[in-house]
């Protein structure tokens, strides 16, 4: 097989930032800066945490779409960007919390697919031209999607418009990056050689999917309803938005940065610190409920949270070098049915005035459980030696699709 030209692989990457902003960036996480706005006109933070799970189920059925259902990917990541824009500006055209459900449960499914195709596409370009270090920056498209939405929802918060301008505002962003996100081919050949390959289900492996699982409920309270945990803090209100800006411009460069250091020091350890990291930012807002802490909180959260993907998602592809979309979806999957339970625990717990703390401790020792996962897996993959954790925790095993 013939290697990408540079211009080709660049246009791919772009191709692939794009469709990031709008599928996740936008699509997903406009919600959060949005959602305080919405809250005051009249949405609780039970029906807000019900939205955000029906996203996020709706996020784990289009991972699963590319796990179980394979076909011709290029037609179903257009599919998928065109639900996302549309839903995201008909979130702005509604005012009934069932219209929200659906809209958000098929944002979600369009998320689902462009983020595992786009990404595979995008990663294996990139192996493919022998520049696989590269790979962190196709996630900087999510940071910058949330750097976007949470400037944008500042203006549109100081000039008095509400949320409903805030939805469509965004949604016309994203039509003017559709042309490079739909410019992305994504051809059969690589399904099928995911699909031809053995399974490399190990315990191990599976250890490595277990923790990603964990790092996406203990993520994911915090990545919904952190503006609003802002906004509710005594003379925090103008903060939160604000606080969400931190969060995206802290992930631009992260996964670039996670990438190096988990080539320097090993995935393992990298990942490690970063859900040590992860888990203070969590707390952060709570345990210091100032600006100081919002921002501590957003930045750490911001700048592990992309990371963990990026490297996660480098450990599985050692676990299993061949397994192609069936690898990143399997992952994605994992993540995703994860990131379902946090809202519904918060909403659960909506009634207690102690509600969001106990939500925010209960992600905490998940994280805590996913580092475990994590250490299980390298104990796990080793040859029965003394030294063996250190050595799997430095593999420098270039990866392969």
């Amino acid at each position: 097989m013939s290697r990408p030209s540079d211009s080709s692989m660049i246009y791919t990457l772009f191709g692939g930032i794009a469709a990031l902003i709008i599928v996740h960036g936008i699509g997903r996480f406009a919600y959060t800066p949005i959602l305080p706005l919405m809250r005051e006109d009249g949405l609780t933070l039970e029906q807000g945490g019900w939205l955000a799970a029906a996203n996020y189920v709706g996020y784990l059925l289009g991972a699963l779409v590319t796990v179980f259902f394979h076909g011709e990917r290029t037609r179903r990541l257009r599919i998928g960007l065109l639900v996302s824009i549309a839903t995201t500006a008909l979130m702005g055209l509604t005012h009934a919390v069932e219209g929200w459900l659906l809209l958000r449960l098929a944002s979600g499914i369009g998320n689902g697919v462009v983020f595992v195709y786009a990404a595979n596409l995008v990663l294996e370009r990139l192996a493919q031209a022998g520049r696989s270090a590269l790979g962190g920056l196709l996630y900087a498209g999510v940071g910058s999607g949330i750097a976007l939405s949470g400037l944008l929802v500042l203006q549109v918060d100081a000039a008095g418009w509400g949320w409903r301008a805030a939805w469509l505002a965004l949604a016309a962003i994203c039509v003017l990056l559709l042309r490079p996100a739909w410019q992305l081919q994504a051809g059969p050949a690589a399904v099928a050689a995911g699909n031809a390959a053995p399974s490399a289900w190990t315990p191990a492996y599976l250890l490595v999917v277990a923790g990603y699982g964990c790092a996406g409920l203990g993520y994911i309270v915090s990545m919904t309803f952190l503006p609003a945990i802002v906004r509710n803090t005594p003379g925090m209100g103008s903060f939160a938005a604000l606080s969400w800006v931190i969060v995206g411009l802290a992930a631009i460069p992260s996964s670039v940065f996670w990438s190096w250091l988990a080539q320097r020091y090993g995935e393992v350890r990298a990942l490690l610190l970063a859900y040590g990291l992860q888990a203070i930012g969590v707390m952060a807002p709570i345990w210091w409920p100032n600006k100081l802490g919002a921002a501590s909180g957003a930045l750490l959260l911001g700048g592990t949270f992309l990371g963990i993907v990026t490297m996660a998602m480098m450990l599985a592809r050692k676990h299993d070098p061949h397994g192609g979309s069936r690898t990143v979806g399997v992952m994605t999957s994992a993540y995703g049915l994860a990131q379902i339970i946090g809202p519904l625990i918060t909403a659960a717990l909506a009634a207690r005035s102690d509600g969001m703390l106990l939500a925010l401790q209960i992600a905490t020792l998940t994280l805590i459980a996913g580092a475990a996962c994590l250490i299980g897996s390298a104990l796990t993959s080793r040859p029965a030696r003394s030294h063996a954790f250190n050595a799997f925790a430095k593999e420098k095993q270039p990866c392969r699709t």
